[in-house]
């Protein structure tokens, strides 16, 4: 599972489950830790957009895996 996110740098796909926290730091941006070695990324996006995208992609997810095939 996947999201993508952006930075000032550019945009980039991060893997939802080696994300291991999301927090807004003392400069009031987003930050992300878990997808590097060297501590947490600043990204663009707002804590609540963050949240909204993790949330949406588990959502497909779990809708995808319990569908059943109508045939």
């Amino acid at each position: 599972m996947f999201i993508e996110l952006s930075t000032k740098k550019g945009e980039f796909i991060g893997n939802v489950n080696l994300l291991q926290r999301v927090f807004i730091n003392e400069n009031e941006k987003t930050c992300v830790v878990g997808w590097n070695n060297n501590g947490y990324i600043e990204i663009e996006e707002s804590y609540e957009e963050v949240i909204q995208k993790i949330n949406k992609r588990m959502h497909n997810v779990l809708l995808l895996k319990y569908t059943k095939n109508p045939k």
